[in-house]
């Protein structure tokens, strides 16, 4: 669309600048005409002021009476030296004044002077000659010859010579750019003086097309080389007075620099005004070409199901395009979103039903655990007791063993009572009916006094427990407390070998306090780590048989701390085994919460 617009506009604009560049040459070329009437008319015009002054001379009654001594002086008068001089020659040829030498001076030969005397005095008329050198003086000389007759009938020829420097000066003057050339040729066709380069063509002919067009018409144009090799229009002119032609040759650079500069000047303007005609049409059709784009661009989002804007564009009907797309997008998204949302309930329905399985299921893996381990561990104790009972009924056997029997129902009974009591505690912490009577105590010396229960059990009889402590106070139930520590130190007991040490340790730990308890165990698999503070949940055994215990003991532990407003941590110990750390809030001997 812009090529058709612009694309004949630029053809104009080129038409127009050049006919803008051919008026401009037209009117330059008219300029150097008119620069070679103002130099004909200058030559003219001083021809027209020694025609004058000679005219004068001739009226003078010295020229009757022949006092050539006084016309002498007066003709000195009207000189312009050194370049013009005056001359008075009689009927026969002899210079009776020649100003240019002292008055009374040998006259010079009169043979370069007769001819133009005699064709003066033949006419009658002002005569201009041909350039010529003076006899006098010796220079390239031109004169003005005015016959004159004195009222004795005396005959005499008025003259002034004009030396070539002359004209420089006086014909030169209407042209001012130096690129010019101008010229005074005689009717010879010589040079009578040339501003470029006097020294070499003063004297010499002019170029023959010149001289040609010159004979043929009294001014004119033409388009030559001049003598200095330059391209250059020449325009002349006849003198009217003088019979001689003046020619002004100007560079055609010159002159179409002047055409030139305007149509420079015309294109800058035309042309700009079409770049920002273009530019304009660019700025609309790139407004097109983008609102277009922008259309596109919302139809590949609504395809993709991607977010589209409602874009905003210079066009109205491609913004309410881009608007439908954009409606179209937030319904299908809308619709989307509901099926996603709907996925996302049957997916999360889905999951939830099978992690409540899986719950279930591991609830129920754990609970089959928990009724084979109940049933094993009561089975033991109960047969136990059974068979001391049998051997009791039968009234048989020693008194001392007798005595035994009696003592392993006692201690089958207490176990039994132990195995109840957990299993109470297990439903009073799964019921959340777990209360405390917290008080000040001092950890280490609490813990300490569990220690040396613990010690004293069959459970410990084989290991050794090394116990490390430093003074610091807590607010906690101390019935409590040695539960936790019990089964802690009772956990490290069940899954140690033989033998192997068990540590105990309590220190102050900035406002906390922890008690650690770290055994040489089979340790804690990477994957019970998490969940082995949970109830009925039990790490691998103990190498020389079946763990022991109900798998309620850790879990009352972190019940219980976690109401002591403390946490507990397994770790792993170094060289083996695992370690198990409670940490309690500090309190200060008074009972007052320690602060950071």
């Amino acid at each position: 669309m812009s090529a058709v617009v612009f694309v004949p506009s630029f053809l104009a604009a080129g038409f127009a600048v050049q006919k803008v560049r051919g008026a401009q040459r037209d009117a330059a070329l008219r300029g150097l005409r008119e620069t070679v009437r103002a130099t004909a008319l200058m030559v003219d015009g001083h021809i027209q002021r020694s025609l004058g002054a000679l005219t004068a001379l001739s009226q003078s009654p010295r020229l009757a009476a022949r006092d050539f001594k006084g016309l002498h002086g007066e003709a000195q008068a009207i000189d312009q030296p050194p370049d013009v001089w005056t001359i008075i020659v009689d009927a026969q040829g002899v210079q009776r004044v020649n100003t240019s030498v002292p008055f009374g001076s040998a006259p010079p030969p009169s043979s370069l002077v007769a001819p133009r005397i005699a064709k003066a005095l033949a006419s009658g008329q002002p005569i201009a000659s041909d350039l010529y050198v003076g006899a006098a003086t010796g220079k390239l000389l031109t004169t003005l010859a005015v016959p004159v007759r004195t009222p004795d009938g005396d005959r005499f020829v008025l003259m002034q010579a004009f030396s070539v420097d002359l004209w420089r000066s006086k014909a030169f003057e209407p042209t001012r750019d130096p690129t010019w050339t101008t010229a005074v040729i005689d009717s010879t066709g010589r040079f009578i003086s040339r501003s470029r380069s006097p020294q070499t063509y003063l004297g010499q002919p002019a170029r023959p097309e010149l001289t040609a067009a010159a004979a043929e018409s009294p001014d004119g144009l033409i388009h030559h080389r001049t003598l200095d090799g330059i391209d250059s229009y020449d325009a002349f002119a006849h003198s009217a007075l003088t019979g001689w032609t003046i020619a002004v040759a100007a560079p055609v650079d010159s002159i179409e620099a002047s055409a030139t500069q305007a149509v420079a000047w015309l294109a800058i303007g035309l042309f700009s005004a079409l770049i920002l005609a273009a530019l304009g049409a660019a700025l609309v059709g790139g407004g097109l070409i983008r609102a277009l784009e922008s259309a596109a661009a919302s139809a590949r989002g609504l395809a993709r199901g991607q977010p589209v804007a409602a874009r905003s564009t210079p066009i109205h009907e491609v913004s309410a395009l881009n608007q439908a797309f954009a409606d179209a997008a937030r319904v299908l998204a809308e619709e989307a979103r509901a099926r996603g949302v709907a996925e996302a309930d049957r997916e999360r329905l889905l999951s939830n039903e099978t992690e409540a399985r899986k719950a279930a299921q591991s609830e129920n893996a754990s609970k089959d655990k928990f009724v084979a381990m109940l049933g094993h561990e009561l089975r033991n104790p109960l047969s136990a007791i059974a068979g001391a009972a049998e051997v009791l009924d039968r009234g048989v056997g020693t008194p001392e063993q007798r005595g035994q029997m009696l003592r392993v129902i006692l201690r089958q009974s207490r176990h039994l009572a132990h195995i109840v009591d957990d299993l109470l505690e297990a439903g009073r912490m799964l019921t959340g009916k777990i209360e405390l009577r917290a008080s000040p105590i001092e950890l280490a010396g609490r813990v300490g006094a569990c220690v040396d229960a613990m010690r004293l059990t069959s459970e410990a009889r084989s290991h050794s427990i090394v116990f490390e402590s430093e003074e610091v106070w807590v607010e906690a139930d101390p019935a409590r407390v040695e539960q936790i520590v019990g089964n802690l130190i009772g956990n490290a007991l069940k899954f140690s070998p033989a033998q192997a040490p068990i540590s105990v340790r309590v220190w102050a730990m900035g406002t906390q306090a922890a008690i650690a308890v770290a055994d040489r165990g089979p340790g804690i698999p990477e994957h019970l780590a998490e969940r082995v503070f949970e109830p009925f949940v039990q790490g691998p055994g103990p190498v020389d048989g079946m763990p022991s215990g109900l798998g309620v003991g850790l879990a009352l532990v972190r019940q219980l701390v976690e109401l002591h407003g403390g946490k507990v941590v397994a770790s792993a110990t170094p060289g083996g085994g695992a370690t198990l750390t409670v940490v309690l809030p500090r309190a200060t001997r008074q009972g007052g919460p320690l602060t950071a």
